[in-house]
């Protein structure tokens, strides 16, 4: 509301201003030639929104793909301490459940808050390198326990190079220089709406009212998605929630015992 609020009233107190300045009996005369420049700038300004409103929405989808790939690793890795000694796997899950806690309970918070400094993430990337020297650590005492062992480091790998996407595409926004260019380019649309000669001038600060406050609703669309990780409209923690609650269940080195009669 504030943007759009904002957008539209400087719009009409220029129109009022621009009203005074040249007088409408001047701007009648020269309806269709405003017209066809107008409608040149419109397409333009159209393709140039367009564009970027494209741009931030696949940014956006990008966010989402990169924080479920990250939370698959952190699921791959749960599945894969099955085939582990129960003690080594009981710790590997406590490695893991400590993560996710402080992606979902720390890391998420701040993103959405727009604070992405080193401190927020630090202590995600200890809980990564400790269950990495771990998993590394441990000494096969079968073939598939080898196996697993070769799996889970590469769905290390894997996690931390998701980890640093997804913290990259936190951070990723619009350059100033595009924002200026779609403001500077909206007033310059805004204002060739007032060279129109409307015999009603209260039916043309409709028509700008009607025009920036359209302008300003694309502005609202890309501000919201312009930082896929932050605000209300923002990617979120759905895909590590649900990794939390399966490792949270029974132990994957211990199946739930089914009592009798079930």
């Amino acid at each position: 509301m504030l943007v759009i609020g904002l957008w539209t009233g400087l719009s009409l107190g220029g129109m009022v201003i621009f009203h005074r300045i040249v007088p409408v009996h001047i701007r009648e005369k020269d309806v269709d030639t405003i017209g066809f420049n107008y409608s040149m700038v419109a397409v333009i300004y159209a393709v140039l929104i367009a564009f970027i409103v494209v741009n931030v929405f696949e940014a956006a989808s990008h966010g989402d793909e990169v924080a479920t790939v990250e939370a698959n690793e952190l699921s791959s890795l749960l599945h894969d301490s099955a085939g582990l000694p129960v003690p080594v796997a009981d710790a590997i899950r406590a490695d893991l459940d400590k993560y996710i806690d402080l992606v979902v309970k720390t890391e998420w918070p701040s993103q959405q808050a727009g604070k992405l400094g080193d401190e927020v993430f630090e202590p995600g990337w200890t809980v990564i390198a400790h269950l990495s020297t771990r998993i590394a650590s441990f000494e096969p005492a079968t073939a598939g326990q080898n196996v697993n062992k070769g799996a889970m480091l590469h769905a290390v790998d894997a996690l931390i190079k998701a980890r640093r996407n997804r913290i990259e595409a936190a951070g990723d926004h619009l350059p100033d220089v595009v924002w200026q260019i779609l403001l500077l380019s909206g007033a310059i649309t805004i204002v060739f709406t007032y060279l129109f000669g409307a015999n009603s001038f209260k039916i043309h600060l409709a028509v700008v009212a009607l025009s920036a406050a359209t302008i300003a609703l694309v502005f609202v669309l890309i501000i919201a998605l312009d930082y896929p990780f932050r605000g209300e409209v923002s990617v979120g923690d759905d895909a590590f929630v649900s990794v939390r609650a399966t490792a949270s269940g029974p132990s994957v080195a211990e199946p739930a015992k089914v009592q009798p009669g079930r």
